[in-house]
């Protein structure tokens, strides 16, 4: 792992750890509605975890993006080249334009609803918008496109398709780890 890696990963814990204490501090509020909407942590369970590293490339599950927002402070947290695996969606991805731009060397879109994503994305990214009908061939195709010291990351910057979303990761995780 470099160094600059090594700092990345130090800023997600550093942004989890300051979630982690708002979060305790909020659990001490009066209102019990906001107590209960802060206090749910699971969901930084999918956010900015690093699952594999292997052949010098980090595999990055941030599935918990279900947000364009999301994935957008995902991305501009990147500091390493990135291959992003996303989901089709009818989505306004144009907000994504600039981060992406500048840190993202290749998007692979899976799923059936992927022209959004391609037609917004083509002639942004550095290298290619490609499709894939399921995980396995987007990870595949990610890591035949990153090099060393590149990130895989799954962020589905949708959340159209909850059930979908949860099994992909899955799968992110299952087929990383091998």
């Amino acid at each position: 792992m470099t160094l600059e890696q090594l700092a990345t990963q130090g800023r997600r814990t550093e942004t989890l750890t300051m979630a982690a204490t708002i979060g305790e501090s909020i659990s001490r509020a009066r209102k019990s509605s906001l107590r209960n909407y802060f206090i749910d942590c699971e969901r930084v369970k999918h956010r900015n975890e690093v699952v594999e590293y292997k052949n010098g490339m980090s595999y990055i599950d941030d599935s918990g993006a279900r947000s364009i927002s999301a994935t957008y402070f995902t991305l501009s947290e990147t500091s390493a080249p990135t291959v992003w695996i996303t989901v089709g969606g009818k989505g306004d991805y144009e907000e994504l334009i600039p981060v992406v731009r500048q840190c993202v060397v290749s998007v692979i879109c899976v799923g059936e609803c992927t022209d959004s994503v391609v037609r917004t994305f083509s002639g942004v990214v550095r290298g290619s918008v490609k499709t894939a009908a399921d995980m396995k061939e987007a990870v595949t195709l990610a890591e035949r496109i990153a090099v060393p010291g590149s990130n895989i990351l799954f962020s589905p910057a949708n959340s159209s398709q909850d059930k979908n979303i949860a099994r992909l990761a899955s799968d992110f995780v299952k087929i990383t780890k091998k």
